[in-house]
């Protein structure tokens, strides 16, 4: 028998090599920095390449001889650094796989081991000389201006003819590649709802996202695909929304209530303006002018500062086509919850054109295999579709092609997690569904679970009696959440709401037979609804629309509270007031906390005499305790009393008042001991556990947690798979569309 043959020293696969003797790995040439376990991984992984090796295999050669207690996170860890070494994701893997309940194995096809380079150079045309050039040509009579006016004529009318009869064929792409974006360490991905949380560059080469620290602010991130570590942009900590300028050298933020324009350089920014309420995204127009659309209405302001000027038109997430001239938007359809998307030239609304339905915002990408047509890149049921578009007609051409599937919507808004570039790179978010609600007591640790697991949500409230919780779980293929009622003796759960839109921040009334809640339809503002809890028990709106969060329902029945803003985001968006709708007097809706701070998450102490909220007067949100007046118009009066001094995000009571909860800025809930009567007094603030940062950012909803009566047990989300969302990038996505996705009929 023959010897068998020794492994190569290099391996050589996509655009890696791997040197096995000393480690080194290189990409198109270049080292790449990979030391450690990952890089032990790496090579166990391909010594037998499209094989399982399983964890405990790998657990006996990266810990062997040795006690590793957290096995499981350090090995999670450590191919986690691999794949960001590998520009790979473990959704959409290209080099390391994951196999369920079993290992990992390499699933990327090697190439054998050569002396040529990893990148191939087509050899350079060898250039001949035009001999023809070389004889002398008779000289050439003169011909009659009108004769050669009409011989133009009629050879540009010829190409024209040609030009369009004769459809050049399509350009060979490169084949599609994926790698993954993660935020870093302490911070987290949240889904988009009413911003941009992430655009690609216009060239392609860069990705900027915003991400969640624990204290649920926001910051934004640049990911060079030069680097493999995204770097803060400083100055960005409360960012909302963003989107690039043209030259991809800067990016448009709004920050705490301000547009600014943050060059990628320096610390330096342009603060342009206030900026409006609920806005969404933003286009740039010409150099003189952006186009800011939100939920409300549509601006335009100088890329250079100065006042807003409103549009004629309502604009919502714009996009300017390649001509410049026409806007890409939607409208929403509110008969049937959908956005259409339009294409307009702006302030002309007569110029308005109907394109097509879709659940979200719409983008445009130019094809580069066919540089004449381009694609409406749009989500539907949650799977990402480019339907061919024609930008100089400003036609749909044949069928809508799927992408990727499983992309976050929010319905109501339009807002989804995707962006195109005209390079041909495509950025989106990986959804998973890795929540669930758990009882925890006063130590954290877990000591039963409340409805379903792997699904999607933030919180939950319990009834008043204690038998019911009510919680929001989102539908990717609708797009929203609907509420869901879980009985606590039984661990049974059904669906309470199934009409269409949104349903969140659900309340309780004292008998625990009716919940309070948002209701959000496609293109109206969210407001607050009521039901019973029965099979049959009908939804009824309280008051005309206008933002409407519920956070409280008052013990003796007669006021739901509620704050005019969305999620408090440190000034993020519009200054939120809170307001209760009075039940006892024709529903009047009546403001209790009007100030120009940031007032939120009001809740009604047990004996219904004190109002507790957050506010954000010191500079960020704070708990507050005032006396709660409710004779005559109801108000709040007396002293304002702070509960909190190091950041409050959500709070909860101990039914019998004798506690105050609340989650801080480090991801903590504490309890805080109360005396009410006569004047609040309030002992020192106990650390009681964390609520993980993952939990808190599994999908876009009300962050917050619910206590038992006694205040002994807790209700909190958990997340249920180790492994969180990432952004992924797909570069060349088009090459991996169905052969009738890059030849569109007309």
């Amino acid at each position: 028998m023959g010897s068998q043959p020794k492994p190569a020293h290099k391996i050589l696969f996509g655009p890696f090599e791997f040197e096995q003797l000393s480690g080194d790995l290189r990409k198109f040439g270049n080292r790449i920095r990979l030391q450690g376990k990952p890089l032990q991984i790496l090579s166990i992984l391909l010594e037998q390449p499209g094989q399982v090796r399983s964890r405990h295999e790998l657990q006996q050669h990266l810990w062997q001889g040795t006690t590793f207690v957290d096995f499981e996170q350090g090995l999670n860890t450590a191919v986690n650094k691999l794949r960001q070494a590998l520009g790979d994701s473990a959704d959409q893997p290209r080099y390391v796989e994951t196999v369920p309940g079993k290992g990992y194995r390499f699933i990327a096809p090697l190439q054998p081991s050569s002396v040529k380079p990893v990148i191939e150079m087509a050899p350079l045309p060898v250039l001949r000389p035009d001999t023809r050039r070389l004889v002398p040509k008779p000289p050439e009579r003169r011909k009659p201006m009108g004769a050669v006016v009409a011989g133009v004529a009629l050879l540009v009318a010829g190409a024209g003819y040609w030009l369009a009869t004769h459809r050049p064929e399509p350009a060979a792409l490169a084949k599609p590649a994926r790698f993954a974006v993660v935020p870093p360490a302490g911070f987290a991905l949240e889904s988009a709802a009413s911003r941009q949380s992430f655009e690609l560059s216009p060239d392609g080469t860069q990705l900027a996202f915003t991400a969640m620290d624990t204290s649920g602010s926001f910051s934004a991130f640049v990911r060079d695909f030069n680097s493999l570590q995204p770097r803060l942009l400083s100055g960005s900590e409360g960012v909302h929304t963003l989107f690039w300028a043209p030259d991809s050298r800067s990016l448009f933020l709004t920050v705490k209530g301000k547009v600014q324009r943050a060059p990628l350089e320096g610390e330096a920014r342009v603060v342009l303006g206030d900026s409006p309420g609920f806005l969404f995204s933003g286009a740039w127009l010409s150099p003189q002018r952006l186009l800011l659309g939100s939920s409300l209405a549509s601006y335009s302001i100088s890329p250079s500062g100065g006042p807003l000027e409103t549009l004629q038109g309502l604009y919502r997430w714009p996009e300017v086509l390649p001509d410049g001239e026409h806007v890409l938007y939607v409208v929403a359809d509110t008969a049937h919850n959908r956005h259409r998307a339009k294409v307009a030239r702006l302030n002309d609304p007569g110029s308005a054109k109907d394109l097509i339905e879709t659940d979200s915002r719409v983008l445009y990408t130019a094809s580069l295999a066919n540089r004449d047509t381009g694609f409406l890149m749009y989500v539907r049921a949650g799977n990402l579709l480019a339907q061919p578009f024609d930008p100089r007609s400003l036609r749909v051409m044949g069928e809508a092609i799927p992408v990727v599937n499983k992309i976050y919507t929010f319905r109501s808004t339009g807002g989804a997690d995707f962006s195109v570039s005209n390079t041909g790179a495509l950025a989106y978010q990986s959804f998973a569904s890795r929540s669930q609600l758990v009882w925890v007591d006063r130590e954290g640790r877990q000591v039963g679970s409340a409805g379903p697991a792997n699904v999607n949500l933030m919180s939950g409230r319990l009834s008043p009696d204690g038998r019911k919780l009510a919680t929001a779980m989102y539908d990717i293929e609708r797009g929203a959440q609907n509420l869901w009622i879980v009985d606590l003796e039984s661990n049974a759960s059904r669906e309470l709401t199934l009409e269409p839109g949104i349903r969140d921040a659900p309340v309780w009334s004292p008998d625990s037979k009716t919940l309070g809640y948002l209701t959000a339809i496609a293109g109206r503002q969210p407001s607050v609804s009521i039901r019973g809890v029965g099979e049959g028990d009908a939804e009824e709106t309280l008051g005309p629309a206008g933002f409407q969060m519920p956070s409280d329902w008052s013990p003796d029945g007669r006021f739901i509270v509620f704050a005019n803003t969305g999620i408090a985001r440190i000034s993020s968006e519009l200054q939120s007031d809170v307001w209760v709708f009075d039940l006892a007097h024709n529903r009047k809706m009546i403001p209790v906390l009007n100030t120009r701070f940031h007032e939120a998450n009001a809740a009604f102490s047990p004996d219904g005499k004190w109002l507790t909220f957050t506010s954000n007067e010191s500079g960020r949100p704070e708990v507050y305790i005032q006396a709660f007046e409710a004779t005559g118009t109801p108000r709040v009066t007396g002293e304002r009393h702070l509960v909190t001094r190091a950041g409050a995000q959500a709070l909860r009571w101990r039914r019998d008042g004798k506690e105050l909860f609340y989650l801080g800025f480090d991801g903590r809930v504490y309890a805080v001991p109360v005396k009410l009567s006569p004047k609040p007094e309030f002992g020192p603030a106990a650390a009681l556990f964390s609520i993980s940062l993952e939990a808190r950012s599994a999908v876009h909803s009300v962050r917050g947690f619910d206590v038992s009566r006694d205040g002994q047990r807790f209700l909190i989300p958990v997340t249920t798979a180790l492994e969180g969302p990432s952004l992924v990038v797909m570069q060349n996505w088009e090459a991996a569309l169905p052969q009738n996705g890059s030849k569109p009929t007309r």
